[in-house]
């Protein structure tokens, strides 16, 4: 990062006329009579600064900064990037059947990328960090909710609808942890 500013501090910033800025100054209360306080914070001195609100560059922060780490796509290589290739709807294909249900109610399961899966390899919950850069993430952060009925409310303890979500609780959980 670099620590230059954008402009120097000899410029000189653009105002109003004396007759505008004594309207102003009237209009928003930037000098009041003496029997009333000073609007917004009080400064040491007791007065109060009008705080012009246009932003100049030799009083802003420096220029500069970290880049984005920003992971590469499709228009990420410069070289490989063909005026065909732009145009997103020459890239769409047909969804991908995750599961097929077959006559006798067994399930076939599929990854994103068509391959067959096995019993064991379809219930996987990764968290968060094994979750960045998978084809098809888990969804949500990777926390896996169980429930405990010893520390909850009476309200949540004999609550139905909890108690009808909690049937669901066995597929949120992966076999490598059972």
């Amino acid at each position: 990062m670099s620590g230059r500013k954008l402009a120097s501090a000899a410029i000189e910033h653009r105002t109003q006329t004396p007759l505008f800025s004594w309207i102003r100054d009237k209009l928003l209360a930037v000098k009041r009579r003496p029997g009333t306080g000073t609007p917004g914070l009080p400064t040491p001195d007791g007065k109060a600064v009008f705080q012009h609100p246009g932003r100049f560059p030799d009083s802003q922060s420096a220029r500069g900064g970290y880049h984005p780490q920003i992971p590469g796509g499709v228009h990420h290589l410069i070289a490989e990037n063909y005026y065909y290739d732009r145009d997103g709807r020459n890239s769409v294909v047909p969804p991908v059947p995750l599961y097929e249900v077959k006559e006798d109610g067994s399930a076939e399961f599929n990854s994103v990328t068509g391959k067959k899966l096995e019993a064991t390899q379809v219930v996987v919950n990764k968290g968060p960090r094994e979750n960045f850069g998978l084809i098809a993430p888990t969804p949500g952060s990777g926390y896996e909710w169980q429930r405990s009925r010893d520390t909850e409310e009476d309200t949540q303890r004999y609550d139905p609808n909890l108690a009808h979500l909690e049937r669901y609780d066995k597929f949120t959980v992966s076999k490598a942890q059972q």
